[in-house]
């Protein structure tokens, strides 16, 4: 599961540090009782921490004498809250208009920092972490696209590496990873969302919408990993049981074919269901035969996360119904009933509409 999106800097009221003193354990009702509390749209797990024993054994200072403590740079309301002796990367920002990625120590009213993945657009290599950060996990990263504020939290596993290069091909300029693991947690203020394991967090990240509205931006390429084949050399590879790459090639005959391999799972699931079998209309587009075709500019073809299908005996309705219950969330879902097919995408909110 996971939540990402860019924000206008524009469109954020306020983006502030959130200090969890009452030590309340990361649960939905907790998560939603800090946002009442501040009056936040969205709330996600921030800083890495140090329990204090741990801190002394590093050598860190604190300016406050908290039972947890933050592992890296960390500022709010003008309060330095964690000062080590050097300089870093951190997400700075004393208004929202003028957040983004900057040095540290600095005379911002606000910063955090901790592992950066990506500066100026380049990405960090190799990537400066501890050890006990270096497998694959759930993630949470904060920073900036095209001059917007940029988060993602997903409980899908991944490396530092490979956050960073999925942050990457997704296009942000600047990418700071914060805490992971089992403290990867996001809700938003209608209780959309999930938690991590429950544990004690100290320090979150919450913002609020001008507009009150916490859905990402339309038109973002989708945070899901993507994978690039060759139709004449991937062709008959295959991705799962019952589909093979040749299947999602695109319509004019290209050799690229991106497919991700959430949307193989996906139908897979319900070639299984059905027990029938699962022909795809149009899989991967080029973003010219898109155009051709009269799709949507952004389409989710475009990235491979999307497939035009028909089960065999089955009606639209049928297939979408069944889809739905696989991504209850997240996942678009289109019924065509006049064309009898289903479209099916893996991006990373919820939509469903009728064509």
């Amino acid at each position: 599961m996971t939540r990402a999106g860019t924000i206008p800097l524009q469109d954020i009221q306020w983006l502030r540090v959130y200090f969890n003193t009452k030590h309340l354990k990361s649960t939905k009702a907790n998560l939603q009782k800090m946002l009442r509390e501040t009056g936040g749209d969205c709330i996600c797990n921030a800083a890495i921490f140090l329990w204090d024993n741990q801190a002394k054994k590093k050598g860190h200072s604190s300016r406050n004498a908290k039972t947890l403590r933050a592992a890296c740079h960390l500022k709010a309301d003008g309060e330095v809250c964690m000062a080590p002796n050097y300089r870093a990367w951190a997400i700075s920002w004393n208004t929202p208009d003028d957040f983004g990625v900057r040095t540290v120590p600095n005379s911002d009213a606000n910063y955090m920092e901790c592992v950066h993945l990506i500066i100026g657009g380049k990405k960090i290599s190799p990537i400066h972490c501890g050890a006990d950060m270096k497998y694959r996990a759930p993630r949470t990263a904060i920073g900036a696209k095209d001059g917007r504020f940029a988060y993602y939290v997903s409980k899908d596993r991944r490396t530092p590496e490979q956050l960073r290069d999925l942050l990457a091909a997704s296009g942000w300029d600047d990418a700071i990873m914060m805490d992971g693991g089992g403290s990867a947690c996001f809700m938003d203020k209608d209780g959309n969302g999930f938690t991590g394991d429950g544990r004690v967090i100290p320090f979150f990240l919450v913002w609020k919408l001008k507009s009150g509205d916490a859905c990402e931006t339309k038109g973002e390429k989708p945070m899901v990993e993507i994978n690039g084949y060759s139709k004449a050399k991937d062709g008959d590879k295959r991705l799962s049981a019952h589909f093979n790459v040749k299947e999602f090639a695109c319509g004019d005959g290209s050799d690229a074919i991106l497919v991700a391999p959430r949307l193989v799972m996906v139908l897979e699931s319900i070639r299984t269901h059905f027990g029938a079998a699962v022909t795809i209309n149009s899989g991967y587009r080029t973003p010219q035969y898109n155009a051709k075709v009269g799709g949507v500019a952004h389409s989710q073809h475009c990235y491979g996360t999307a497939a035009d299908i028909v089960v065999r005996g089955k009606t639209p309705a049928e297939v979408a119904a069944y889809a739905r219950q696989l991504m209850p969330d997240w996942g678009g879902v289109g019924i065509y009933t006049k064309n009898g097919f289903t479209h099916i995408d893996v991006r990373e909110r919820k939509a469903d509409w009728t064509g």
